[in-house]
């Protein structure tokens, strides 16, 4: 690398040498900030590549109430428990089909369904927000061939479907609300009803 007193010795013996050495210092110069400036703007542009990290507390706060009960009805069809854990509060109301119940005892109990069930679905068929509640139509449906609330396999293709209504704070459901056609899916598992007599109600 040239020092200044180098570069201060030449102009005085070559003064065409030295205008040379000035120019290919200043080219220098300006290489490293055009390469330092590249870096810097290279490192968050790969970063974009890397895989998706967890929302965000933060971020998770953004979403409107709309944007959380679609990720968490969305959530049925993948991985209900982290569903849960992201969108429903620790702290949650809940207005159940048979009254006040848990929040653990909800989870618990459709996760029974899911398991119970081959083919599960959840459809989404209707979602309207008022301030912060959000009011979701919605069925599932599937093959029962396992053990569901106690109810052996039929072998019959089952559905539930319901209205729920999920006030949200804060990207979580902090109240939750659900009426649906329980008693008539109890039925249909428990072959009470014959098959196909069971559909979403339209209203």
């Amino acid at each position: 690398m040239t020092s200044p007193k180098d570069f201060e010795s030449a102009s005085v013996l070559n003064p065409a040498a030295a205008r040379r050495s000035r120019r290919r210092l200043i080219g220098g110069t300006v290489g490293l900030a055009v390469a330092a400036a590249l870096t810097a703007v290279a490192v968050p542009a790969s970063a974009q590549g890397q895989a998706p990290h967890p929302a965000s507390s933060a971020q998770q706060h953004q979403l409107s109430p709309r944007q959380v009960a679609s990720a968490f009805y969305a959530s049925y069809n993948g991985d209900l428990v982290a569903g849960f854990d992201r969108y429903i509060s620790k702290d949650l109301v809940l207005h159940g089909f048979n009254g006040p119940e848990d929040r653990e005892a909800w989870l618990k109990g459709d996760l029974d369904i899911k398991a119970g069930l081959t083919g599960f679905k959840m459809t989404v068929l209707d979602q309207i927000v008022e301030g912060d509640k959000v009011v979701t139509r919605w069925s599932f449906t599937g093959v029962h061939t396992g053990t569901v609330f106690g109810i052996p396999a039929s072998g019959r293709e089952v559905t539930l479907s319901g209205i729920s209504i999920d006030r949200v704070r804060h990207g979580q459901s902090v109240e939750h609300w659900s009426e649906g056609n329980f008693g008539r899916f109890l039925d249909e598992l428990r072959g009470d009803t014959p098959p196909g007599t069971v559909t979403p109600d339209a209203t």
